[in-house]
């Protein structure tokens, strides 16, 4: 083989390994979209009503006897396909008379009522439970899974071990833990000391509210900027407003009032002080702060820890968005629209 024609053969494969990871980036510089918010799919995000579906699938042997249950208000006692004991009950508040005596006792059957259904205090549940109507739950239990076609209340200091899906509104009191999946068609309300991994509801609220209903106010009429981008740190001064994407590479601090109408992602530490209002998403690479009264209308992500403060409000009505971070610490007083997903811990903090 031609020796010259060797080497430039090696020189070429060389070439086209070095400049073939580049790629991306090049795609990137020209074109600068790590500014647009992330796509979040809703109906992804609230894959939970899945586990909701499917239970009601798995009682529907149990229709009948449901329905007769219900007419006289009786109960019924059997064995599902799987093996598996079942209860139903006519009147919801029979439960109140379970011979569940004795603390941290066990309910092993599947619990069925057509209607209301209303449970004793200091029992584990560790079969799912079907409510007709809605379920209140008293303080101290334990649930492996609840369905109810209206409201749900769990009693302080509950626990739930898989998912819960309320067709109406989602209550927890206070100091309760929910280590499996929340759902609501309507609204969830968790109260100070409850701890959460995911939710998902048109309405998220922690703590005790006032009504407020969020409006984007209207973008001035300049055109905007395509994008920032900054190495090293960068502040937006209290009061200043931004048209753009705003992209840094270190740590970035967005001061009292400001307003970025755009996207800001942040490369290291993302401070938030009081009074922001972001009109896109908000991502950091690690800790992300969020002050009080805040509104931010996109995605917020953060690669670490979240912290965010009373009065702040995240996504909207008509957009509902996701908040997400392996760690979220979120104070009385917070409204998320859509999903609230923290990967390994979330907690409600009193207010301070």
């Amino acid at each position: 083989m031609n020796p010259y024609l060797a080497v430039a053969s090696l020189l070429l494969i060389s070439t086209v390994f070095f400049f073939v990871p580049l790629i991306p980036a090049m795609v990137e510089l020209k074109r600068e979209e790590d500014g647009v918010p992330l796509k979040v799919i809703q109906e992804h995000a609230g894959e939970i009503r899945y586990f909701a579906d499917s239970f009601r699938n798995y009682i529907k042997p149990l229709k009948d006897k449901l329905r007769e249950c219900l007419a006289s208000g009786g109960t019924a006692t059997g064995t599902m396909p799987d093996g598996t004991e079942y209860l139903v009950l006519g009147s919801g508040e029979e439960a109140l008379a379970l011979p569940l005596q004795q603390r941290d006792e066990v309910c092993p059957v599947v619990l069925v009522a057509g209607a209301d259904l209303v449970l004793p205090s200091e029992t584990t549940f560790s079969r799912d439970i079907y409510a007709g109507g809605g379920f209140i739950g008293g303080d101290d239990n334990q649930y492996r899974a609840v369905l109810a076609e209206k409201d749900v209340q769990l009693g302080r200091g509950s626990r739930v071990m898989r998912w819960v899906h309320a067709v109406g509104e989602f209550r927890a009191e206070q100091d309760c833990n929910l280590y499996g999946r929340i759902s609501s068609d309507r609204a969830i309300h968790l109260q100070a000391g409850c701890r959460f991994l995911r939710l998902n509801a048109p309405r998220i609220e922690t703590g005790l509210l006032a009504e407020v209903e969020w409006q984007l106010p209207a973008v001035r009429s300049a055109p905007p900027l395509r994008r920032l981008l900054k190495d090293g740190n960068f502040e937006l001064g209290a009061g200043e407003e931004f048209a753009g994407n705003l992209v840094v590479r270190g740590n970035l601090r967005l001061g009292s009032g400001a307003r970025v109408w755009g996207s800001v992602k942040s490369g290291g530490d993302l401070m938030v002080e009081s009074q922001v209002l972001v009109g896109g998403s908000l991502m950091s690479a690690k800790r992300l702060h969020i002050g009080p009264d805040c509104l931010i209308y996109g995605p917020v992500i953060a690669e670490r820890e979240l912290e965010i403060e009373a009065g702040t409000t995240c996504g909207s009505p008509e957009s509902p968005t996701t908040v997400s971070a392996p760690s979220i610490a979120t104070e009385e007083g917070v409204v998320v629209f859509g999903t609230l997903w923290a990967r390994e811990h979330g907690e409600v903090v009193r207010k301070s």
